[in-house]
């Protein structure tokens, strides 16, 4: 314990001529200083003149005896300073357990345990002056020690890596310096300071930054089996130490991590605000965590606020040095997340791969997809049909490829849900028991879920998310553009393949309702039209829009029902269910092989068919001439007749 440790607890400390000081006591009611304090060897010793316990003082003070009686330390090693000339200036003493303490001679020959009045000097001064080869400058004695008996001239400066002074720099007026510094916040910060004082002071100043993940200093390293002939090998440009600490960081998949030693900085959910970048940032020692917090990682403030929470938390660590690493981590983060999403050179797939799909036309590999009616037309008993199908690899009633699937219900009760499942089950020909990973948080919104989401994927090697449903989503309005696009962004960070339930507009059934983004997020839009007739309900799948993908004709089935439980699902019948076979949407193409077909001659002009039908008669014409669909048959005056191929007929 030293006199340093206890002045700054006590209330007008004042120093005496013989080195002790006379202080307020804080055990009693003390109006004139009565605390006497005198440092001997490694403790410090008190007296209160007014006759308090020396415990009671010790108390008052917010310590321990034991702190001011340490366990007895061991001499182990002791460093002479000397001048230009030899003469002894003063004395580093290391302890075991670790410790130092430094010792200077008085007029007596005695020891004082303090520094006061006398002059400081780098380690090995006398021959540092006389060395015109390479001086290692290192931090600490030990270090310095070890080099000179391998051969190598070394030195360090007194008190460590808080304690250089500008004029220490002098000393290597015209020298060669090679700086190896601690590999710590600390031995960094120290290592630099020594750089920028010799700078036009030495000839030649160079570090080495030595390698290895838990080497930290010199003694590490060839503790490690090193060879010391290996040393100039290691030699680098000083400007790696004059150059802003650079974090290495890592994507490990939704997170961005840097690992720093033993001391883990993740980065979580980061994203861009009006206000500034945020993110969940998180502070791990050792795999353990030590604290997180969700902030504007641009505020200084909220930083700082992290960092003492994580300093809280960890023994033995500079609160400065935490700090400064967070700052360095939180600097880059935006800058590095931003280079995961660059540009490549990419070729064209000659082999023309097909695309696969999940549930032939309607999911596929890789994409996402929108499925829309009216509230209450048959949406989640589709969508648990296709779920188990693909769940369950079960091709009955579509072509299916076996992935797992995650279903998300926002919208029922799971009671509702295990009793339509039980159906759907029966229907595939499966136990009504059979399982499917399914997410009930009715009244919960997907912004709420999206990291539970997240880790259910992860845990159970989800390929497929089915959303019940998108109305439920928690971003804003879906008819604005910005809070569909982040819905679509959700969906698509969560799984590459998504199917997600939507509703019509009130007015029509025959869009999608919401913002246009929603169209031009999606992969794929299918429109579900249906029809009830008796136990019976018709349901019409209709793709209202694809990507890169070939034109589906719109397929319906009967679902048919007993009381209120799905019994069985088929393909419908022709003309079962007339109303959706009705509002089947015809392209120009399947409408004038119709229309032609119902011609009494079996033929038709473009004329013809443009006033019929509404269509501009030069695009008619065009089409008529150019497509293999349709054969020429008779010239009227000028206007050409053209008929269906007989292999086009429908």
């Amino acid at each position: 314990m030293l006199l340093a440790d206890i002045l700054p607890k006590l209330q007008k400390p004042k120093k005496l001529a013989d080195g002790s000081y006379l202080a307020i006591c804080p055990a009693h009611q003390d109006r004139v200083p009565s605390l006497h304090l005198t440092q001997a060897k490694d403790t410090v010793l008190i007296k209160c003149q007014a006759g308090c316990q020396t415990e009671a003082v010790i108390t008052a003070l917010g310590m321990t005896m034991a702190e001011l009686f340490p366990p007895s330390k061991k001499i182990v090693a002791t460093y002479d300073y000397q001048d230009e000339t030899g003469n002894l200036l003063f004395q580093v003493v290391r302890y075991e357990p670790k410790s130092f303490a430094q010792r200077h001679k008085n007029g007596q020959g005695e020891w004082v345990w303090n520094m006061e009045g006398v002059r400081r000097v780098i380690y090995h001064l006398p021959e540092i002056l006389i060395e015109n080869g390479t001086i290692h400058f290192v931090e600490g004695e030990k270090d310095a020690d070890s080099l000179w008996q391998w051969g190598q001239v070394a030195t360090t400066s007194p008190g460590g890596a808080n304690a250089w002074q500008s004029e220490y720099a002098d000393f290597f007026k015209g020298k060669r310096v090679v700086i190896i510094p601690d590999k710590d916040g600390a031995g960094y910060t120290y290592a630099r300071q020594v750089t920028r004082s010799l700078q036009g002071k030495a000839r030649e100043v160079k570090c080495i930054i030595l390698p290895g993940e838990n080497i930290k200093d010199f003694s590490d390293w060839l503790e490690a089996g090193n060879n010391i002939t290996e040393l100039p090998l290691l030699e680098q440009d000083v400007s790696v130490l004059l150059d802003p600490i650079k974090p290495q960081y890592e994507q490990k998949e939704d997170s961005i991590t840097w690992q720093k030693g033993l001391l883990v900085f993740k980065a979580e959910s980061v994203h861009q605000e009006r206000t500034g970048i945020h993110a969940r940032i998180s502070i791990e020692f050792e795999e353990q965590p030590l604290a997180w917090s969700l902030f504007n990682i641009e505020k200084s403030e909220d930083r700082t606020r992290l960092a003492n929470s994580a300093h809280a938390n960890l023994k033995d660590s500079n609160k400065d040095d935490l700090r400064r690493d967070l700052d360095i981590f939180c600097a880059g983060l935006w800058d590095f997340y931003l280079s995961t999403f660059t540009p490549e050179l990419m070729k064209g797939d000659e082999a023309q791969t097909p695309p696969r799909f999940y549930l032939e036309p309607y999911i596929i590999e890789g994409g996402g997809s929108l499925l829309f009616s009216p509230p209450g037309k048959g949406k989640s008993n589709t969508a648990l049909l296709w779920a188990q199908s693909i769940n369950c690899g079960v091709s009955k009633l579509f072509k299916v490829e076996k992935v797992p699937v995650l279903y998300i219900n926002l919208e029922r009760s799971g009671q509702s849900l295990k009793r339509r499942l039980a159906g759907i089950n029966i229907v595939l020909g499966l136990p009504a028991s059979q399982t499917l990973l399914t997410l009930n948080a009715r009244g919960k919104s997907l912004a709420t879920l999206a990291p539970s989401i997240r880790k259910a994927i992860k845990q159970y090697g989800v390929k497929l998310i089915i959303l019940d449903s998108i109305s439920r989503a928690g971003y804003g309005k879906l008819t604005e553009d910005a809070p569909v696009n982040i819905i679509i962004d959700t969906l698509s960070g969560l799984s590459e393949s998504w199917l997600a339930l939507a509703h019509s507009p009130r007015a029509s059934e025959e869009h999608l309702y919401g913002s246009i983004m929603f169209d031009a997020g999606a992969d794929i839009v299918i429109q579900l039209r249906s029809q009830v007739s008796e136990n019976k309900l018709g349901i019409g799948y209709e793709i209202t829009k694809s990507n890169d993908l070939p034109q589906f004709k719109q397929k319906v089935y009967a679902f048919e029902f007993e009381d209120w439980r799905l019994i069985n699902v088929r393909p419908a019948t022709p003309f079962e269910f007339p109303d959706i076979e009705a509002k089947k949407k015809v392209n120009m193409l399947e409408a004038i092989i119709d229309f032609i077909s119902n011609q009494d001659n079996g033929d038709a002009s473009a004329t013809e068919i443009a006033k019929e039908m509404g269509y501009n008669r030069a695009n008619v014409s065009n089409f008529l001439s150019k497509s293999d669909k349709f054969v020429k048959t008779r010239k009227v005056k000028t206007s050409q007749f053209y008929g269906v191929k007989s292999n086009q007929l429908l």
